[in-house]
């Protein structure tokens, strides 16, 4: 049995945890067992600037197990949450009747195991329109107003407390000569998001409103299934008065479009920002999905393997944070036994897959951290520097080939991509330079890792 780590804070010093996860076959310590029956956590609310990671959670995925436990403690706050407005009310009444008891058990379960819930509207109901994700009938628009004032009175409210509101999923796609969603569309779509928008403020002037997350890939004129010009022809009918946030989603298959731009889901972000500067607007962004497949078809002609998931997990966080996006939210945590691709962090039969290990290694280094700056490194090696309270983590990896890099210190607190630790001290074994001379030096090679080092400690260049 391998035993792995979180990394726990002891006064002035960095401490080998006892929130230990004892992941092989998947067994927990009674520690992140959840407690039957326990009132809600009062939690201090996640400050977007800081604290933006989050995972998302099916609404068939057990909120209050041990994989969201896990998660949790793991340093994750964050789930994206799916409703359907046909499921809370499935027949219109005068006056309404909703059937709450589902959702609020969903989100009370989300609040006790830590998280926050992002939550999306992901359908409606069959009576106000004929598509799950595509515009209300003109007779029913006045009903889905009410719903959703009603909706956010009840859960922006104590013991829920939803700030977060996302109007519909990937709006920009197009299944069929009726249209999946909103695309080819995107007039309709910004009319449905002022809808939106009024009725949610109404009942909640704080709620944070979300442009709904655009795949902005595989596009029509592709052979794919999304409208190259929805997010133009949204913003062209006024839907920028009508969000705070755009949202989007990154997965690097479509990675080589955006590399021109920017690395990673860096580059989609700048792009994105540079359409909203088109049309007048500077609004923050959201990653409202980001992964990568450890298993999928063949016939993708694409690599799915383990080793290359959990190397993606550190550089896309990181990269993500670094362009302030927020809430970053990981596709997904449990894998789906009836779907062709695994992005799950847990295996279906609740399993942990790599990717996992190397979410818990780096989210306490973004979650909570100021970004310093990139760590030089020559390429094509990658660091990069985030400010805590009492230490620096500093995130590094290359690219390509093995690259060296070099920290002022007597010892850094070393975590693997499997999330195992190690103190690393000036002079000893896995310095490279063999040399007690105030530098330690390691070698880079494509596997991610987090050097924790005291605030005084800058970092060298060799």
């Amino acid at each position: 049995m391998r035993l792995h780590y979180l990394l726990v804070f002891c006064g002035q010093r960095l401490c080998l945890g006892l929130a230990a996860v004892l992941l092989a076959g998947c067994s927990f310590p009674s520690a992140l067992q959840p407690v039957p029956g326990r009132a809600p956590v009062t939690i201090a609310a996640a400050d977007l600037d800081h604290t933006t990671i989050g995972v998302y959670l099916y609404p068939t995925d057990d909120i209050s197990g041990p994989a969201a436990s896990t998660l949790v403690a793991a340093g994750a706050r964050w789930t994206r949450s799916w409703f359907s407005w046909d499921d809370i009310e499935p027949l219109p009444t005068d006056p309404p009747t909703y059937q709450w008891q589902e959702t609020d058990e969903r989100l009370l379960a989300a609040r006790r195991a830590g998280f926050e819930t992002l939550f999306l509207l992901g359908g409606n109901a069959v009576w106000a329109s004929d598509s799950f994700c595509g515009p209300i009938y003109p007779r029913h628009q006045a009903d889905f107003q009410r719903f959703l004032r009603d909706l956010v009175q009840r859960y922006s409210q104590p013991p829920y407390d939803v700030r977060l509101w996302e109007i519909y999923n990937e709006p920009d796609s197009v299944f069929g000569p009726q249209g999946f969603c909103f695309g080819t569309r995107g007039a309709q779509y910004a009319d449905s998001l002022r809808l939106a928008y009024t009725a949610i403020k109404a009942a909640d002037p704080n709620a944070v409103v979300l442009f709904g997350g655009i795949s902005y890939d595989f596009f029509t004129n592709e052979g794919g299934r999304f409208d190259p010009a929805f997010l133009d022809d949204a913003l062209t009918a006024g839907a920028g008065a009508y969000f705070d946030r755009l949202a989007f989603h990154y997965y690097p298959a479509f990675a080589e479009r955006w590399n021109t731009f920017g690395p990673g889901v860096a580059g989609k972000a700048a792009y994105l920002r540079g359409e909203l500067a088109r049309y007048g607007l500077d609004k923050p962004l959201a990653l409202t999905e980001i992964g990568r497949p450890t298993r999928g078809p063949q016939a993708d002609g694409i690599p799915y393997n383990e080793e290359l998931t959990a190397r993606f997990v550190a550089p896309a966080l990181t990269r993500a944070r670094i362009a302030d996006l927020a809430p970053i939210i990981w596709f997904t945590a449990i894998d789906k036994a009836d779907e062709p691709y695994d992005y799950g962090l847990f295996s279906v039969s609740l399993q942990a897959e790599p990717g996992l290990l190397a979410y818990m290694a780096v989210t306490p280094a973004l979650q909570g951290g100021d970004y310093q700056g990139e760590v030089p490194v020559s390429a094509p090696g990658r660091a990069y520097r985030f400010r805590h309270k009492r230490q620096d983590a500093i995130i590094a990896w290359s690219d390509g080939e093995p690259v060296r890099l070099a920290v002022s210190a007597d010892d850094v607190w070393l975590v693997d991509r499997e999330a195992q630790a190690q103190w690393l001290r000036d002079g000893s074994t896995g310095d490279v330079d063999a040399r007690q001379d105030g530098i330690i030096s390691l070698t880079l090679d494509q596997n991610p890792v987090i050097l924790w080092l005291r605030h005084a400690q800058e970092p060298a260049h060799e």
